[in-house]
């Protein structure tokens, strides 16, 4: 069966030249859709690993000194703990809220706040010196931060409860699971040592207090290596607030509930600028990469049907012409379905050499232009501290990619020859050969 389909592939060469190159072209054009699109759907289906429902965000900011409401008073580092602590008081005091958290600082949790660089020594020998940098998440010790979010400990570790009631120094450090994996692979990590290097050129070791299931920053993007270290205090005169929820509890009519209520959560010169759910923040702050992603989602739809309508056109005319040979095989003794076998063999064996050329053009497009390729362009749009899976793994990409679009161009050319041959197969020899 396989010669006699080369054999007729070569003999009908000049009619399937330009339906050749038209699908090398469509597995081009295929291939940087399907990128975009199965990048966006994997990442949008990936747990986030931490619990953002239930969740809302509230940010405090204090009065100008220009303001009718600023007190000169409380305008101090030890006051505006005061004040803020007060302020959370008066959130767990309220019906419905599980936990409240707090960081002195201007970022919130959504956003990293810095990036390090850590190494572990065994021996002489450094391990990992290329995957060591990892973004920085500061977290203050007692205020309920990890169950707050919901995050889980991996087993081996000090649960999420006990990491946030620990006392911690300076330089300890609590790490992701996929951070303490690529120093120390399937070890327990808890109580081990990786060091950093200042700005004094000293060597500052960090001991690793426990182990966190891996975090995703944006809900839009990969999951990254993620370290968080403890602050204790901060000057910062902005503190964003994350407080949980019961489950029983409607976050839109808490929302309404704090922004409704002026004057009770003000404290010195602290009070709420901003309120929202978590998950609205999550949409909000991703919503440019949302809008291109579903828009390159919806491209592809549209590419595929409108293509996939033409090839299928092109195969159903190409296949109806081969009305005389289903008649000659027929006359020979033929089943139907070894006709139809034939012709589906034919476009399956010219979709697979011209996906192939597609996709080895587009490895070398690729190359020489990354940003095109979904895989390079995460690895330089976030650095190299993130989770290594298929999506940016190139290798395991390209794969994955030029397979999927193999299967599309393949079903596709199928369904656009199996109808037609269908009914040629269905032929009386007598009537194919008559003008013969």
């Amino acid at each position: 069966m396989i010669k006699v389909i080369i054999k007729n592939l070569w003999s009908h060469r000049k009619d399937n030249g330009w339906i050749f190159v038209e699908l090398i072209i469509v597995s081009i054009i295929l291939w940087v859709l399907l990128d975009v699109s199965a990048v966006y759907v994997y990442n949008d289906t990936m747990p986030l690993g931490y619990q953002s429902n239930h969740l809302c965000r509230i940010d405090l900011v204090e009065y100008g000194s220009s303001e009718a409401q600023y007190n000169a008073e409380y305008d101090n580092v030890d006051s505006r703990k005061e004040h803020v602590d007060r302020i959370v008081r008066k959130l767990k005091a309220q019906k419905g809220v599980e936990n409240v958290t707090y960081m002195f600082t201007s970022w919130n949790f959504i956003n990293s706040e810095s990036n390090m660089t850590y190494d572990y020594d065994l021996g002489n020998q450094a391990v990992d010196t290329m995957v060591e940098q990892v973004d920085v998440i500061r977290f203050m010790p007692g205020n309920n931060f990890f169950e707050t979010y919901g995050m889980e400990a991996v087993e081996g570790s000090p649960s999420a409860e006990e990491l946030s009631k620990m006392d911690y120094g300076y330089s300890d450090i609590i790490v992701t699971e996929d951070y303490a994996r690529r120093f120390f692979g399937d070890e327990n990590a808890v109580g081990k040592k990786l060091y950093f290097v200042n700005w004094n050129n000293d060597t500052i070791w960090s001991p690793i207090k426990g182990v966190l299931k891996d975090v995703r920053h944006q809900q839009f993007r990969p999951v990254n290596s993620l370290v968080f270290r403890p602050q204790y205090d901060s000057k910062e005169p902005e503190v964003t607030m994350v407080v949980r929820l019961s489950p029983d509890v409607d976050v839109k009519e808490f929302v309404k509930s704090i922004e409704a209520s002026d004057d009770y959560y003000i404290s010195g010169n602290y009070y709420v600028f901003d309120v929202s759910s978590y998950n609205d923040m999550i949409r909000q702050v991703g919503s440019e990469y949302e809008i291109f992603n579903r828009l390159t989602f919806v491209l592809t739809i549209f590419f595929m049907i409108n293509v996939g309508l033409g090839i299928m056109g092109t195969f159903w005319l190409q296949t109806r012409n081969r009305t005389r040979d289903a008649g000659v095989m027929r006359s020979f003794g033929a089943t139907r379905w070894d006709i139809r076998k034939m012709l589906l063999g034919e476009g399956a064996v010219l979709s697979t050499i011209a996906v192939a050329i597609g996709c080895v053009i587009y490895y070398h497009i690729a190359l020489e232009f990354p940003f095109l390729s979904k895989a390079f362009s995460m690895r330089y749009d976030e650095g190299y501290n993130i989770i290594d899976y298929w999506v940016t793994n190139f290798t395991e990409h390209f794969i994955i990619i030029s397979l999927l679009c193999y299967v599309v161009v393949v079903l596709t050319v199928s369904v656009g020859i199996y109808i037609p041959a269908r009914k040629i197969s269905n032929v009386n020899p007598i009537d194919a050969l008559r003008d013969e």
